[in-house]
């Protein structure tokens, strides 16, 4: 209920965004407003995505498209988040020079607009379940090995990679853990010794990642693993979510990079 929670405050502070564009008159302010409104309608978008664990999209654009495969939204929604997500880009990164009038001119209809796809993702969004991995006898005992080890020594903890899905490789595990108050590495080789020990194979088998450390995409990749530990939904849902925004960001950033590079 905490992942609801937090996507019905996301609801609420979209509210807020339209109520305050509704009593602005400032140029600047409304484009501001409708920036932030446009950007919170696809964070919105991402916390539904994360909570369900779905299929990642390769940016902001795509947000609405994978929430139309997930049966929140219809595809003319859909295509309206695209068109909102490059709305936005133009906004934040001056791409075009809109005439401000416009903005003001379309700022009711953008905000009706949010609104009407932020009620109808929040109807729609309970009572969808999160997929649980099919995990083998095998896994399974490699998972109660690897609790014995890990239980309050991390936060939490997940097997991922080849092993998690049912199949090896090269035989080795791959365990990403979260640390607290952080990473630290004493710590991490003294679990990968203690790991390797309780599943009697060799060190060098041990790929032992610290999430707190670990670029977005490979956060996301553990987070699709198998919880080792009894962690809450919530935690990882905020892992997801915030891994996921980032590595959005980061794809933005790049595709700005080429372009000035092309230009």
């Amino acid at each position: 209920m905490k992942i609801i929670s937090r996507i019905e405050r996301q609801a609420l502070m979209i509210d807020d965004l339209i109520r305050e564009l509704r009593y602005e008159r400032s140029y600047g302010e409304i484009e501001r407003i409708v920036q932030l409104l446009i950007q919170a309608l696809l964070d919105l978008g991402l916390m539904v995505i994360s909570g369900l664990n779905a299929r990642r999209p390769s940016g902001y654009s795509e947000v609405g498209s994978v929430l139309h495969e997930l049966g929140i939204i219809d595809k003319e929604d859909a295509d309206l988040m695209k068109s909102l997500a490059g709305l936005c880009n133009m906004l934040v990164h001056e791409y075009a020079v809109i005439d401000r009038a416009r903005i003001i001119d379309y700022s009711g209809t953008i905000s009706q607009d949010i609104m009407r796809i932020t009620n109808k993702i929040i109807s729609r969004v309970k009572g969808k379940g999160i997929n649980d991995p099919v995990v083998d006898v095998d896994v399974h005992n490699v998972i109660s090995k690897l609790r014995l080890i890990l239980n309050g020594k991390v936060k939490a903890a997940f097997l991922f990679g080849g092993r998690s899905k049912g199949y090896v490789l090269r035989g080795d595990y791959d365990i990403g853990v979260l640390m607290e108050p952080g990473c630290d590495l004493y710590r991490l080789g003294a679990l990968q010794v203690d790991i390797a020990k309780a599943l009697n194979v060799d060190e060098e088998l041990i790929n032992l990642v610290c999430i707190n450390d670990s670029p977005p995409a490979l956060v996301l990749e553990i987070l699709d693993g198998i919880p080792v530990l009894d962690v809450d939904d919530y935690l990882v849902f905020t892992l997801r979510f915030r891994a996921l925004k980032e590595l959005l960001d980061l794809n933005e950033d790049i595709r700005i990079v080429n372009r000035m590079l092309v230009g």
